[in-house]
């Protein structure tokens, strides 16, 4: 990620007032994060995070990890300077991750302003088939070993591939099932299907170039859709419906097109039940009732542990990336595993940074949605183009919702797609070259 940012920023573009104000918010959530790192006088810590000092937390860690990892070296004792943050360490981690990914994001929206997004969601679809495929695969040997090679750290269920946990794995699914589903969308809009008289030269267009692609990207997006419901994600699978309902609500709404409407809503209808069929009703129905509804899952106590942080650190909270640390001095559930994430990313960012992080954020959403909705506004993309953005932003959105019970963003690889997601769905695209006519 971080070569493709240096390189994308090296591509010449004209000036963007757009992606200087995306800059900015980016960078004001990067000095939020330094401010959590800086060496503060003990008054000063006391005043803006009064709960800092009321454990050791560098104690806490050592008497649970009494060694480095994989060093054999005892943890060094006196390392934690007086910073807001309770573990410096992880918190510069997480910086480092952050710097990386707003890198990448600005320099692919730098790179789609003179590339064609489309040939990017061409490839992306074929990673999304791979993917699936190896998650079916997986799935089908009940191997414990990833790729039959490898012993992962979870051991209590067959590893997802290559995610190991399966709502990851459904969760990067639901962003190139998007954007799948997106080239679908817009090959299909592009014409042909209805110009053709008669169901016999329809059936023939499919042989064309912008046919073939059309199917090759429907059956692209029914093996990913199969991938995330046999993963068996309940909230994978919940969102799957929710993006199949939000391109059909979307596809309904355009005016031009009854009969390319018809089809592609009945495709989007029909996918999840398609998908679902395949896998087996029973199986999908099974996990859905052992479910754990009440407690959603055993995460109502995790969040109300996570409640209790952001009670005691309100405005500056315990440092981007530290939540498994402070969770040493506050889980009180299930005592038996050491809990390291929320299971809800909005609460979880709220704990670790407090009004100090959580306001920037806001404000650089703030600033993508009214990105987005002027993109859409000024109606100044092709039909593909259009199509492929309404996938970014419903992929987005899926993510989003997920995020509300699960923590897949926290994976560098959906993190990462996740940024891709978000240039699609902003960027401008270059001006299509027109093709001189041959003279007569």
């Amino acid at each position: 990620a971080s070569t493709i940012g240096i390189l994308g920023l090296a591509t010449p573009v004209p000036g963007d007032r757009e992606l200087r104000r995306a800059v900015v918010s980016l960078a004001l959530i990067g000095a939020a994060v330094g401010l959590q790192l800086l060496p503060l006088p003990e008054p000063a810590v006391a005043a803006v995070s009064p709960a800092r000092s009321g454990h050791d937390y560098q104690a806490l860690f050592a008497a649970t990890v009494p060694t480095a990892l994989g060093t054999g070296e005892p943890v060094a004792r006196g390392t934690w300077s007086s910073s807001i943050s309770v573990s410096p360490g992880r918190t510069l981690l997480g910086l480092t991750f952050f710097i990386v990914l707003s890198l990448f994001f600005v320099a692919c929206r730098r790179a789609l302003s003179t590339a064609r997004a489309s040939g990017v969601v061409r490839g992306l679809v074929a990673v999304g088939v791979c993917v699936a495929v190896i998650a079916l695969l997986q799935e089908a040997s009940r191997s414990p070993l990833v790729y039959g090679l490898w012993w992962p750290r979870k051991v209590e269920a067959p590893p997802a591939a290559p995610f190991i946990n399966e709502n990851h794995l459904a969760g990067w699914l639901l962003m190139a099932f998007s954007m799948a589903v997106g080239h679908l969308c817009g090959g299909v809009a592009l014409g042909g299907f209805d110009a053709r008289r008669g169901w016999r030269k329809r059936f023939v267009w499919f042989g064309s170039r912008n046919g073939t692609e059309v199917l090759l990207a429907g059956l692209a997006a029914l093996l990913m859709a199969v991938a995330v419901v046999r993963s068996l994600s309940v909230s994978g699978i919940g969102c799957l419906v929710l993006v199949c309902l939000a391109f059909a609500w979307r596809v309904a709404r355009r005016p031009h097109g009854l009969r390319r409407r018809s089809l592609l809503v009945g495709v989007l209808v029909a996918v999840p039940l398609a998908a679902a069929g395949w896998v087996g009703v029973d199986a999908v129905a099974q996990e859905l009732a052992l479910a754990s509804w009440s407690d959603i899952s055993g995460r109502l106590p995790i969040w109300r542990d996570a409640g209790r942080i952001l009670h005691d650190f309100p405005l500056a909270g315990t440092g981007l990336n530290t939540y498994g640390i402070a969770m040493l001095a506050y889980q009180t559930s299930g005592t038996d595993v050491h809990v390291v994430e929320a299971h809800n990313d909005y609460l979880q960012l709220a704990a670790e940074g407090g009004l100090l992080l959580g306001l920037p954020i806001l404000c650089a959403v703030v600033i993508f949605v009214r990105q987005v909705r002027r993109r859409f506004r000024e109606a100044a993309d092709d039909v593909r183009i259009h199509w492929l953005r309404v996938g970014a932003v419903t992929g987005l959105g899926a993510l989003a919702v997920q995020s509300l019970v699960d923590f897949s963003l926290q994976m560098p690889g959906n993190a990462v797609l996740f940024a891709l997601l978000m240039a699609i769905a902003v960027h401008r695209p270059p001006p299509r070259r027109r093709r001189p006519r041959p003279e007569p």
